[in-house]
């Protein structure tokens, strides 16, 4: 099992699919202590256009999250990641971050960079700051 001692703050990736659970976790994560990045829910592409230029801007601010965390937490329901998920995954990865799924992922190489898997039900109380 692997450790997830020292953990303060954690960002939440997660494909627009899956926000409603990322919006509950981090509230239940920040109730716990925890320091918590995630998304931006208000450009959640199940419901609004997103331009290109959004996108850009979007991305390039969430990978500075990444950077300002101990780990990562991605919600993969069914495996399912998708792209701007599996870069924030290598890229996590690249800076030597902690990365968490919360199902087996359905991607080969997301598997070779995932430190643990750990369901959403059992996150929170296995991190210990």
């Amino acid at each position: 099992m692997t450790s997830l001692t020292g953990i303060k703050t954690l960002t939440i990736c997660s494909s627009s699919k899956f926000y409603e659970t990322a919006q509950a976790l981090a509230k239940e994560m920040t109730d716990a202590g925890l320091n918590v990045f995630t998304p931006r829910f208000d450009f959640n592409e199940e419901a609004v256009a997103v331009t290109m230029d959004d996108k850009i801007s979007l991305t390039r601010e969430f990978l500075r999250k990444i950077e300002g965390s101990d780990a990562i937490y991605v919600i993969d329901q069914d495996g399912y990641t998708g792209r701007s998920v599996c870069i924030e995954i290598g890229y996590a990865s690249a800076l030597g971050k902690t990365v968490v799924l919360s199902e087996s992922p359905a991607e080969n190489a997301v598997r070779a960079l995932t430190s643990a898997v750990v369901a959403v039900g059992e996150i929170t109380k296995r991190i210990t700051p």
